[in-house]
């Protein structure tokens, strides 16, 4: 079944998967599961099986190959859900945290059709992951607000309906929101076509003034980064962010925008150097205090990081001085995303083993 030219039964089996993720978010209250048990290891249940479903159809996959896609999402819920965790294990953290990008990346491959699926679609996924980052914002943006209005109007006529609403309401509505965020992707392509670059030109100059101060400002803090365990923490998901973010404005601007590839250039060179530093810091922690779970986690998605920006600077200087066009850097990107899937695996995997489940 595909419905790729029929919008009444793409809505349906829409429908229907909100449905079955919402059921699947329900699970803990309706078989009094306690939520912080069920939640870390069943999150990727309750969103990426559907999306791997709806891809599926929307690109036409036979029974075959949505079955061994969806069977292949399991696996590390599966895993999740075998191995010891809790608030103390280090590795169970970072196996249920990596398992949201592997269940993403399989969602990746149901898109672009298969590992051997070819160059364009796989540039197009890049568009499609910074569509559905920006149009999931709007989504959660506007349900934030009709839900604060909500439990406003009837705390104003004596009702306080706030267990109900996040218990039927909420719980149901948060994993409809990539489902739904994809459905108007695919059918609002004017719309969504505009809104993204927008975004990204606006938000892109003020990241790169903003990380600018803090670099500079950070040297005359009396935090040092060195000893700072929430400042490493914060350096590294402000560089991943912005990592998201050059990946992002590359998919949505034209080969004629030489001051956004500039722009672009100098963002990725600050990101290096502060990228350098948090490797150097979480290098010193590792000498000093010896290996843990997090540590070598975080030395690693750095190390690939930081490679990661180097080729695309090196990128976006052959595009500035013309000897490159955006296909050139977009490129660069998608082939070196297999690399994070591989050190993923890792960490969901091997981690838990190799340390002991700490």
């Amino acid at each position: 079944m595909h419905f790729t030219e029929n919008r009444k039964q793409e809505l349906i089996v829409l429908m229907l998967l909100v449905f079955i993720s919402g059921a699947i978010a329900k699970v803990p209250f309706l078989f009094n599961i306690d939520p912080e048990l069920f939640y870390p290891r069943n999150i990727g249940t309750i969103v990426f099986p559907t999306l791997i479903t709806y891809l599926s159809l929307r690109y036409k996959f036979s029974l075959y190959k949505w079955l061994m896609y969806l069977a292949i999402s399991f696996i590390p819920i599966i895993f999740l859900n075998l191995i010891p965790g809790g608030d103390n294990s280090d590795t169970f953290f970072l196996s249920s945290t990596h398992s949201l990008f592997f269940l993403f990346s399989i969602c990746g491959l149901v898109y672009i059709g298969g590992i051997r699926g070819n160059n364009n679609k796989r540039i197009d996924f890049l568009h499609y992951c910074g569509d559905l980052i920006i149009m999931s914002g709007l989504l959660f943006i506007s349900g934030g607000l009709f839900t604060a209005i909500t439990i406003g109007l009837f705390q104003l006529i004596g009702f306080n309906i706030e267990d109900f609403y996040f218990e039927n309401v909420v719980v149901w509505g948060l994993p409809s929101i990539p489902l739904i965020a994809s459905y108007l992707i695919f059918n609002n392509k004017d719309l969504v076509s505009k809104i993204s670059p927008i975004i990204a030109k606006i938000f892109t100059p003020f990241v790169f003034l903003i990380l600018s101060i803090f670099s500079f400002a950070i040297i005359f803090s009396d935090k040092n980064i060195l000893v700072d365990r929430e400042l490493l923490l914060m350096f590294n998901i402000i560089i991943i962010a912005v990592l998201a973010l050059i990946l992002f404005s590359l998919s949505h601007i034209n080969n004629s925008n030489k001051f956004q590839f500039i722009l672009l250039f100098s963002l990725s060179l600050i990101s290096i150097i502060d990228n350098l530093i948090v490797l150097f810091a979480i290098s010193s922690r590792l000498f000093e205090l010896g290996i843990t779970p997090n540590r070598l986690a975080l030395t690693g998605l750095n190390l690939l990081v930081s490679f990661h920006l180097i080729i695309i600077s090196k990128q976006l200087l052959l595009l500035i001085l013309k000897k490159a066009n955006t296909n050139n850097v977009l490129n660069s990107i998608v082939r070196y995303l297999p690399i994070y899937v591989i050190w993923t695996a890792i960490v969901i995997f091997l981690f838990p083993i190799i340390f002991n489940f700490k």
